[in-house]
């Protein structure tokens, strides 16, 4: 076999010319064989051709290249059951997703040398191009011009038809396309929503995966997202910045379903996962910002974890008032905003060692109802009670007034995300949170 000849500057100009002629993928990828003087083709991510150069047979060849070859012509635009069972035998896919760059290995079925590389557009995978070592040597000047071949390719895949083409890719193709811009026209994303076949339903709510300790690898992704299978209907979803983000449309609703949100904490029980869901909005052109607030939910929901108990599992309307709290910090001394009575009633704590000031938060969070607050505390009703008279007498309040008790309830939030208090009752959910009869 001759070594190859390949000359980077001619083959990468002659590639360029060919993605500005806009004459198509296969017309580049014919380009791709041209230049680098051996077999290359294009797949997309179920394994179906979308492009192939170089793969002209003659009679005489009877090597197992071409038997493979005029078997595939002959069947279509797919790949060979056994040729498939063969790239997830070897784990081919797995190591195009951990490699850098274009990976070169020996392929059994055409017992000849490849180079393989993954065509991703913003981290969607798209497809994958492949190079066989049948006419000369791979050398150096292969592999630069090979992986500058992928990169166009990437681009070619970007143009107007892109989407109509169909496929399990283009609803995460269009996701991240989404997501990447800042000010998307609605008419242009309700047309390319058409396109993907994708129909929201009136609720739009954005789910972030985030793990805890690195970045998603594609194969844990691809777990993760048979996981979430039964919450994926009427929605996307697509590895974005290293997080896997869903777009879920539901029914008309102010919050995710319960069972929906079930599912979520078994997934993040099981993968060691962050999980931040936005609030609720009706148009998909706002995804970015409602992706800002699953971030924002996952942010303080796993570091101020003092108020709900902690499945990993954060709505972000739960943890606005954290993000105010948060900017204010920013530029002054929240402590100042801490009602003199709620300041006095901690260091009546601190000093006496009792929890008067956890006693009134609870009878807060649950309407002043002192049966449900003795219950939720483990207290006699009378201990309740006598609590209640020592907070009324070290504050000063009746705890009558409705604008008192907000105030009040506001300052002791304050001291949770100061750090000053951590109360030793957490509630299950934020349902929880309000008094239920």
């Amino acid at each position: 076999m001759q070594p190859s000849t390949t000359d980077t500057s001619t083959a990468k100009q002659a590639l360029l010319e060919a993605l500005l002629s806009d004459a198509g993928l296969k017309n580049l990828t014919q380009t791709a064989s041209t230049v680098m003087g051996n077999p290359v083709l294009v797949v997309d991510p179920v394994y179906r051709y979308a492009a192939r150069g170089g793969f002209e047979l003659d009679d005489a060849d009877d090597s197992p290249f071409a038997a493979i070859t005029r078997a595939e012509l002959s069947e279509g635009d797919m790949l060979q059951d056994e040729a498939v069972r063969y790239i997830i035998k070897c784990g081919l896919d797995e190591e195009i997703a951990r490699s850098t760059g274009p990976l070169t290995r020996y392929n059994d079925m055409f017992r000849l040398n490849t180079m393989t590389d993954a065509i991703k557009v913003h981290g969607t995978c798209l497809g994958r191009a492949m190079m066989i070592e049948r006419n000369h040597a791979f050398g150096d000047s292969d592999r630069e011009v090979f992986e500058f071949f992928v990169r166009l390719l990437a681009q070619e895949l970007q143009k107007g038809g892109f989407l109509s083409l169909g496929g399990p890719q283009q609803g995460p193709y269009f996701l991240s396309r989404l997501l990447d811009d800042e000010i998307p026209n609605p008419i242009t994303c309700t047309r390319k929503m058409q396109l993907v076949g994708f129909a929201p339903l009136p609720a739009l709510y954005v789910v972030c995966l985030l793990k805890k300790d690195s970045q998603l690898e594609a194969r844990e992704a691809e777990s993760i997202r048979g996981q979430l299978q039964p919450l994926l209907h009427h929605s996307l979803i697509t590895m974005y910045e290293g997080e896997l983000v869903a777009l879920v449309s539901r029914p008309p609703s102010t919050q995710l379903p319960a069972n929906d949100e079930a599912i979520l904490a078994r997934v993040a029980a099981t993968n060691n996962l962050f999980i931040g869901i936005s609030n609720e909005f009706s148009q998909a052109t706002d995804v970015r910002s409602h992706l800002n607030q699953a971030r924002a939910a996952i942010r303080y929901g796993s570091t101020f974890t003092k108020i709900l108990e902690d499945t990993h599992v954060y709505r972000y309307c739960e943890y606005t008032y954290m993000e105010m709290l948060d900017i204010c910090n920013d530029h002054i001394n929240l402590i100042n905003y801490c009602h003199p009575a709620i300041w006095a009633l901690w260091k009546h704590d601190q000093s006496h060692d009792s929890e008067l000031v956890e006693t009134l938060f609870a009878f807060m969070q649950h309407s002043c109802n002192t049966a449900r607050t003795a219950a939720i505390l483990s207290l006699h009703k009378n201990t309740l009670l006598y609590r209640i008279n020592r907070i009324k007498e070290i504050t000063g309040n009746d705890l009558a007034s409705g604008e008192d008790l907000f105030l009040f309830h506001l300052s002791i939030r304050t001291l949770i995300y100061l750090g000053f208090l951590e109360p030793r009752i957490k509630p299950r959910t934020s349902a929880d949170l309000h008094c239920r009869k």
